[in-house]
């Protein structure tokens, strides 16, 4: 018995030093920067509304007198836009997490049909 444990976990020793390795050369392999940028992105997507925003706060305290027409428009079309923004993962998992609670809450009796 005591040699088939040995056995074991020297195997068991061998796949941890492998797989160790593996990480090491994965993380060295990947570019930090651009990980980090991809990975923000993904959690706080750029929003459309914020840019038209600021743009338009920029034009509504230019001096001249059209340029603040089209700023007061476009401050009022981002809060407009503000529903129609692309969805975050905590986005995702709340919606999810809702759609989950929903269908643990049906039954077999509220699907029956009535004749």
């Amino acid at each position: 018995m005591q040699q088939k444990d040995l056995v074991v976990t020297r195997t068991l020793v061998e796949s941890v030093k492998r797989t160790s390795r593996d990480y090491v050369q994965v993380s060295q392999a990947l570019d930090f920067e651009e990980s980090l940028r991809s990975l923000g992105a993904l959690t706080r997507p750029t929003s459309l509304s914020g840019t038209i925003r600021k743009t338009g706060i920029a034009l509504a305290i230019a001096p001249e007198p059209f340029t603040t027409v089209l700023g007061i428009g476009m401050i009022a079309g981002s809060y407009l836009m503000k529903s129609r923004e692309p969805a975050s993962l905590g986005d995702l998992a709340g919606e999810t997490r809702t759609l989950l609670g929903e269908l643990s809450s049906l039954s077999l009796a509220d699907l029956s049909i009535s004749l």
